[in-house]
């Protein structure tokens, strides 16, 4: 399969370094949803999902203050369907669900690197990515629909519930409000609130390391987490079933041979477990 372009771009610019794949967010000066960042978002996403290479996809803002906000509210309104649904069988996901939708299901590990305000769509975004890292004092999130008469449109109100709970999201939804890095961190919203200073080098380091695991392992691993939100037992069936798959891989048991040869299974090797894991992948590199 041929890899895609990333350089068509008006209000993205796409870093391509192979596994990892960063996509940074220009589009000033509110970095609002317009039609263009909406369309490139689209595009950029059905790309990069259908890319064989990439393992890691990072999203993050230039704007040092903002990472994505809300509809641009004029782009909304010309987006509305000219007759309203009269049931809910008769309306399909919006461009800002696909968005979304694609960053939380395909094969690849998506993480937000958020430095800023992340508001409605935006926001949503965040939600739907895999792994989603803050920087305190700057970092703040709000789905902020209800207050202005609308419900959430890009997914929150289905997003949030599963991330923060059920009355979490309601406080938050309902009243619009701020959440800041540190509080985001602690309900669930966010893997990790980091300084400012060492978000960066943070986010970096995670996806290098993802980007170095096994590939397989890491598209099933992801197909099988999201099972977790279905009966048990079908999970459990699935996840034996990629196991079976990988443990035929040549790839696979090299980095098992490596893991027993510098001391996995030793009772050392078991105390220092994620550095020992660190060594298996910078040796397979």
């Amino acid at each position: 399969m041929t890899r895609p372009q990333y350089d068509s771009f008006t209000t993205l610019t796409v870093e391509d370094l192979g596994r990892i794949v960063i996509a940074t967010v220009d589009n000033p000066p509110l970095h609002l949803l317009t039609r263009h960042l909406v369309e490139d978002l689209d595009t950029f996403t059905r790309h990069v999902s259908a890319d064989p290479d990439a393992l890691v996809v990072v999203l993050k803002s230039r704007d040092p203050d903002i990472f994505i906000t809300h509809n641009d509210f004029a782009n909304l309104y010309r987006m509305q369907p000219p007759e309203i649904p009269a049931s809910v069988g008769e309306v399909g996901l919006n461009h800002m669900h696909e968005i979304c939708e694609r960053l939380r299901t395909m094969n690849k590990i998506t993480i937000a690197q958020v430095e800023g305000r992340a508001s409605g769509g935006g926001a949503a975004m965040v939600m739907a990515c895999d792994m989603k890292f803050g920087a305190i004092g700057k970092a703040v999130f709000n789905t902020m629909s209800v207050p202005i008469g609308s419900v959430p449109g890009g997914g929150a109100s289905q997003y949030l519930p599963r991330l923060v709970g059920r009355s979490r999201a309601i406080e938050l939804i309902m009243g619009g409000l701020d959440l800041d890095a540190l509080t985001a961190e602690r309900w669930g919203y966010l893997n990790r609130a980091l300084p400012p200073t060492e978000i960066d080098d943070f986010v970096s380091s995670a996806a290098r390391r993802i980007a170095s695991c096994p590939a397989e392992a890491v598209r099933l691993t992801k197909e099988v987490i999201a099972l977790a939100d279905g009966p048990i037992e079908d999970g459990l069936r699935q996840e034996n079933f990629r196991l079976q798959r990988l443990m035929a891989s040549s790839e696979s048991l090299a980095n098992v041979e490596r893991f027993l040869a510098i001391g996995g299974a030793t009772r050392e090797g078991e105390m220092r477990l994620e550095a020992l894991l660190g060594d298996v992948l910078s040796s397979s590199l």
